[in-house]
């Protein structure tokens, strides 16, 4: 999702440059390149990208000819362009609607879910608008739409984002804790009740975990009370880092479990 937002905005600001600009033609070479290196299927080629140049540069067109041809071209790379921005939106509509979560988040799922739909709208009437305008409404259409993504719909695709990691994190603290319960049993059995070692680090573990859990809840708080996809996409990383290091001290302990077994 990441990518293909960034490789849209790529393309959308290359849109706008101004007749011949290097710079325009650079940002087209680039989108292109993340195009091939990130494999997205947004229906957009190389060919697309340089279209316009190509036909700017081209000195056997005649005026009229080279400005039915340059809006045929811009018509076609900005179609393409807001159906991939759509059909991403579409995705991560699907996605979050398979996402399964607590009964108190379901609300917060809604809400998403429709503005994705509302997104979606917004994309198809923009697309149908193409058609209708020259070439100096392309680039309206295009400005708008960037302008749109960055204020309207970024801050909407990375709280979803999150918000599906977040969801498909759960069974790992599950399991964690889980793990956390055998430990407890092992360490409090009387082989191990007596060994400080296996006390120690069941209690950095537990410990660990707390702070896993708590930053987990943070994030899922962050959601709840409509922090900044930053905050919550922080709380995340913070609780995964934790749950790594908790997983760290279990397989310490079942290294120090072992070397304590009879042999």
């Amino acid at each position: 999702m990441k990518r293909v937002f960034f490789v849209i905005f790529v393309i959308l600001t290359a849109f706008l440059g101004t007749r011949n600009a290097r710079a325009a033609t650079t940002t087209a070479e680039t989108a292109g390149s993340l195009y091939a290196a990130n494999d997205i299927a947004c229906g957009v080629t190389e060919g697309d990208l340089t279209a316009i140049e190509v036909i700017q540069n081209n000195a056997s067109l005649n005026y009229y000819d080279e400005l039915q041809q340059e809006l045929a071209a811009r018509r076609n790379l900005l179609s393409k362009t807001i159906q991939c921005a759509e059909d991403s939106a579409r995705q991560a509509q699907t996605d979050l609607k398979k996402t399964v979560v607590d009964q108190n988040l379901e609300s917060i799922k809604n809400q998403w879910i429709d503005r994705l739909s509302s997104a979606i709208l917004y994309y198809d009437l923009q697309l149908q608008k193409i058609n209708e305008v020259g070439i100096s409404g392309t680039k309206s259409i295009a400005k708008e739409v960037l302008a749109w993504r960055e204020n309207n719909y970024a801050p909407l695709a990375d709280n979803v984002l999150s918000f599906i990691m977040w969801s498909n994190n759960q069974a790992l603290f599950r399991a964690a804790e889980s793990r956390l319960s055998q430990i407890n049993n092992l360490a409090s059995s009387p082989l191990f009740s007596e060994s400080l070692d296996v006390q120690n680090d069941y209690e950095e573990a537990a410990v660990s975990l707390k702070t896993a859990e708590d930053q987990n809840a943070s994030a899922k708080n962050a959601f709840s009370q409509s922090l900044s996809p930053d905050q919550s996409f922080l709380f995340i990383k913070e609780s995964l880092d934790s749950l790594s290091s908790t997983y760290q001290r279990f397989f310490d302990i079942s290294n120090l479990i072992q070397s304590l077994l009879p042999h």
